[in-house]
């Protein structure tokens, strides 16, 4: 049964990379190259799984992909022991994505590259 509209293969692993902040929005990393994050992703049909892994450790990632568009959202504990959440939205084209991270601090762009 193949749809009008095929789904995106996003499984496999992928080197993320997150663009710098905007000026003055204090990343705390003094404007320095940010480090790429591993994201592994487990994909069944339209549903995603997976886990981020970067300088905090690993977080599950949970998603979704309709066409091109790749959504997931990651939970990590603040320093204050709160979590918070941060979604994630992609343009998927073949082994390369962008898009736009919401939560946290303000909206950052990310790119990724499948390995």
């Amino acid at each position: 049964y193949a749809s009008a509209q095929s789904n995106a293969n996003v499984a496999g692993t992928w080197e993320l990379t997150m663009a710098p902040p905007p000026e003055g929005a204090g990343g705390g990393q003094g404007g320095g190259a940010p480090m790429p994050q591993t994201l592994t992703l487990t994909q069944d049909g339209t549903k995603v799984t997976g886990s981020l892994a970067g300088g905090r450790g690993d977080v599950p990632v949970t998603g979704s992909v309709s066409g091109s568009t790749f959504t997931f959202s990651v939970t990590r504990q603040g320093r204050d022991g709160n979590s918070m959440t941060f979604n994630y939205s992609a343009t998927v084209s073949g082994d390369t994505m962008s898009g736009k991270m919401t939560g946290g601090r303000g909206d950052r762009e990310f790119t990724a590259k499948k390995k």
